[in-house]
Parts: structure tokens; C-alpha cells; sequence
């Protein structure tokens, strides 16, 4: 069986799939990608046994059906190089992969097709539709307030959740939380809910944006779906119930403030190169139209800023983690922050756009 493809079009398809490929396996087959001809196009499959991801290329001819498994790492670093030529053709004959192309060819050993991990398709009760590039930027937005600790499984993970026309990714790691809303398009009027892992919303950033159009998306009990022209992801959700987060929003802060959003991320970004590791911590003093912005640690040094900003109220001061406050600012697209304050010992509200918005918990110095 032989098939031809452009070189670009084989280079980026299989480097997508295969960036998926663990880099230790206990079975040589999950250390390689499926190559399967169907109807007249070709499955690149690969899986973790967690996310599984198959990629979609016509063909421009083909003599047979059939399939093989071949070493992931190595046949990318040869597409790699060849990306740039007109044509490459793969062979599978007798267990081998042969690809030519202009200048030379490689003969590599594959293993069986058949013994390659299937995952049957997600039963759901209806699929969704919106943007491939809005849930990606959806995923941008929260991604940095999910929690690294392992002994949290369910903080992990990214909640989603489909009601009405809504979809909503909510991300929280015990010190803060992030959030976004967008809308769908769900005539069915279906509702899911479930919190995706971390290394498949990241493979999925990257599958959007070299299958751009819209994305299908479905839940079951234990798998999320997500389907483009191109191709499909499926992946283990994370088993557990997430906290309530709109109950982590705080409700009765009444100090509001106005502030220029780039002015404040340089401001809380230069206020920080005077933290460590240990010591991770910037004042937050806040007068008529101003804000205040200082930094001490030992054996490092001091800062002080000041910006201009939009707030009529009492004095008033309050720390942060200089990072969760530059990690809410980074993904924002609003020229406009907005900062909705309590006390000092509560919950902050940044709104950083449209229908999004960080809660942040400030260090008690006292």
C-alpha cells in the first residue's frame, strides 16, 4: 500500500499527533502512532491511554487499505526534516514503513495495527457546538489558576460546564480562582458538566489551531469529546465533584477601582522583581485616585509605584501574591481592570473582561 501526501501537510499532522505519545511505555505499540487508510483517507492515531487523538489527511491516491504502527520520535524527526519538500510517500509493506521522498528514503519497523489500544466512542446525550478558536481562548484564560498539588485531583483539572447557551470554564487551585463565559450553540438545550484534565485542553489549544472551524463537543460519565473537520480528541474526565464556585465569589465587596490594565501589569511586575521564592509579596495601598504599589524583602530590596486609577474611598490596603494578580492581568482583553475590594482578610474580585473574572485571596501580614 502506498500513499502520497505533501510534505508540510504529513510534517504538521503527524508532529501534532504525535506530541501526544508518552515517552515511556510499557508496550512498544503506545510508544508509536497508528497509520490507517479508510475510505480513501488516512487515521493518525495516538494515545496515553488517557487522551486519545486521531488526525484526518486525504489522500491524494491509494492502492489498498490497512495499517501499521510506527515509532512516534523517530519518524517526526525525519517528517521534520523533509517538511519543506513537495511530495513524501509512505509505504507499509511487510511490517516495514518506507518513506521516500526527493533525496532518499527510510525504511522503518512497524508494529501490528491491531494491537494498537481502541476507546470506544463517548455516549452522550447530544453534542454542542461553538468556536475551535473561543474555547481555546477560553482555556488560556483560566488555565493558570488550576492547582498543581497531586493529593487535589478534582483542582486539577479545568470544571466545564453546558447549560442553556452558556458554557463556563472555572479553574482553582485553594488561593485563588479564574473563570470565563462564553456562548454555544445548543439547540438541543442539553446540559453537561465534568473537569477536563490539564494535557488534554493544552492538546487541544494546539489541535485548533491547526484545525481552525468549529468544534463538536460532548460529555459523558467518564470521557469528554471534542470533534473538528480534521480530526477527534477523547479524554478521561477527572472523577470527583467540584466545589461550588459560585459560592467562592464574594458578594458584599463595595470598594470598587478603575485602573488601566496594562499600567497595573507593568506596575505589579516591576513591584515584584523585589520578591523571592520566599518571600512573595506586594502591597496594594489605595488613596483618592491612586494607588500605591510596594515591595521589601531582605536581602533583595525595596520598590515603590505609583499609578493613577479610578477609586473614591477610604485608604485602604491590602497584599497579594504578585503572581496571581500578573497571571489574571496577562490573559485579560479589556484596556480595563476592575478591582472590587472588601476587607483586607477577603476575597478580591478582578474583572478582566468580558464575562470574566479572577478571585484572589490576599496574604495576611498581621
Amino acid at each position: 500500500m502506498k500513499l502520497n501526501f505533501p510534505g508540510k501537510d504529513l510534517s504538521s499532522g503527524f508532529n501534532l499527533v504525535a506530541s501526544i505519545v508518552p515517552s515511556s511505555a510499557l508496550k512498544n505499540v503506545l510508544k508509536g502512532v497508528k497509520i490507517e487508510v479508510k475510505n480513501k483517507r488516512v487515521e493518525f492515531v495516538a494515545t496515553d491511554l488517557e487522551v486519545l487523538v486521531k488526525y484526518l489527511l486525504p489522500v491524494e491516491d491509494s492502492d489498498g487499505e490497512g495499517g501499521i504502527v510506527i515509532p512516534a520520535t523517530r519518524v517526526n524527526n525525519v517528517l521534520r526534516e523533509w517538511a519543506g519538500n513537495e511530495a513524501i510517500s509512505v509505504s507499509i509493506e511487510e511490517g516495514n514503513c518506507i518513506l521516500k521522498s526527493e533525496g532518499g528514503y527510510f525504511k522503518i519497523a512497524g508494529e501490528d495495527f491491531r494491537q494498537f489500544p481502541e476507546i470506544d466512542r463517548v455516549e452522550t446525550t447530544g453534542l454542542v457546538e461553538m468556536d475551535g478558536g473561543i474555547i481555546s481562548d477560553m482555556i488560556g484564560k483560566v488555565i493558570h489558576a488550576v492547582s498543581t498539588v497531586k493529593g487535589r485531583s478534582m483542582l486539577c483539572g479545568v470544571f466545564m460546564r453546558v447549560v442553556g447557551d452558556d458554557i463556563i470554564m472555572v479553574a482553582a487551585d485553594g488561593n485563588r480562582m479564574s473563570s470565563v463565559k462564553r456562548k454555544v450553540n445548543n439547540p438541543g438545550g442539553i446540559s453537561m458538566e465534568g473537569i477536563v484534565a490539564v494535557k488534554c485542553l493544552t492538546f487541544l489549544q494546539r489541535f485548533v489551531s491547526e484545525c481552525k472551524g468549529i468544534l463538536r463537543l460532548g460529555m459523558g460519565e467518564q470521557r469528554v469529546y471534542f470533534a473538528g473537520e480534521r480530526g477527534e480528541i477523547i479524554s478521561q474526565l477527572i472523577e470527583g465533584q467540584y466545589p461550588k464556585y459560585e459560592e467562592l465569589v464574594p458578594k458584599g465587596n463595595e470598594k470598587r477601582v478603575e485602573v488601566n490594565k496594562s499600567e497595573l501589569l507593568s506596575g505589579v511586575r516591576m513591584a515584584s522583581f523585589m520578591t523571592n521564592e520566599e518571600y512573595r509579596i506586594v502591597k496594594f495601598v489605595f488613596r483618592q485616585g491612586k494607588l500605591m504599589l510596594s515591595s521589601k524583602t531582605a536581602d533583595v530590596g525595596e520598590a515603590e509605584l505609583e499609578i493613577a486609577v479610578g477609586y473614591d474611598g477610604p485608604d485602604f490596603e491590602i497584599s497579594f501574591d504578585p503572581e496571581y494578580v500578573i497571571d489574571a492581568l496577562k490573559v485579560s482583553d479589556s484596556d480595563t481592570a476592575v478591582i472590587e475590594l472588601g476587607g483586607d482578610d477577603s476575597a478580591a474580585l478582578f474583572r478582566t473582561g468580558y464575562e470574566q473574572m479572577d478571585v484572589i485571596m490576599p496574604i495576611d501580614l498581621k
